[in-house]
């Protein structure tokens, strides 16, 4: 997912959030978030992605991903369908509430659906240094 722990988690605290990713819509100009959540169990429902939404607009996300082991239920995706859209300056929409299972992401089937204008915003690679090379 490419997503990093979101700032402030300590152990034991549980926000719901697990991570974070960032992106760059076409206009480069605004970091924009993504909140990631996962959820496990037989409990999961529409209360879940409901919070997610609520998350979302406290943080200021522009979309959440709610990642979880089982198959979402008819209501889940209705509420996830009622959180609109994220419109790209580029003229897609994305759905501002994306549910995946770990089974799709993991067969490639399901991914993150956003734009990226900067693939490497996440997670900086690193300059390696010059080695100096052992005399022979």
């Amino acid at each position: 997912m490419e997503a990093r722990p979101f700032p402030g988690k300590t152990q034991g605290a549980d926000t719901g959030i697990a991570g974070i990713k960032l992106f760059h819509d076409l206009d480069r100009k605004t970091v924009r978030k993504i909140i990631v959540k996962v959820k496990g169990g037989d409990d999961v429902g529409p209360a879940m992605v409901r919070d997610l939404i609520a998350d979302i607009a406290r943080e200021k996300a522009d979309i959440g991903l709610f990642i979880t082991l089982t198959a979402p239920t008819p209501a889940m995706i209705t509420e996830a369908a009622a959180a609109g859209f994220f419109a790209s300056r580029h003229g897609t929409n994305y759905p501002r509430v994306q549910l995946l299972t770990i089974k799709g992401l993991l067969a490639g089937s399901q991914h993150a659906a956003h734009p990226d204008y900067e693939p490497d915003l996440n997670f900086k690679k690193r300059k390696l240094k010059p080695t100096m090379s052992s005399g022979s």
